[in-house]
């Protein structure tokens, strides 16, 4: 039996986080700097794996975006699935 999922993480879309970033024109280490976040944590949402909702806050805030702009859209996901 594997480990039972953590639902208090935030799974971040990789691109939606990419598209954030090239608009506030920042790099990694700069993200890193300016929400506080290390910045291994910044590639791990970078490459859209689950982490704590503190950090995607941080990054967020650091990219002047809200939270959601940076996360999965599951209910859209959902739909499109539905769709098919």
């Amino acid at each position: 039996m594997g480990a039972p999922k953590d639902t208090t993480m935030l799974k971040p879309d990789s691109r939606k986080v990419l598209i954030a970033m090239a608009a506030a024109e920042m790099e990694p280490k700069e993200v890193s700097k300016e929400s506080g976040v290390p910045v291994n944590i910044i590639y791990t949402i970078r490459r859209g794996f689950y982490v704590k909702p503190k950090y995607i806050g941080a990054v967020a805030r650091a990219l002047h975006v809200t939270v959601a702009d940076l996360i999965e859209d599951v209910n859209h996901e959902s739909e499109q699935t539905a769709a098919t």
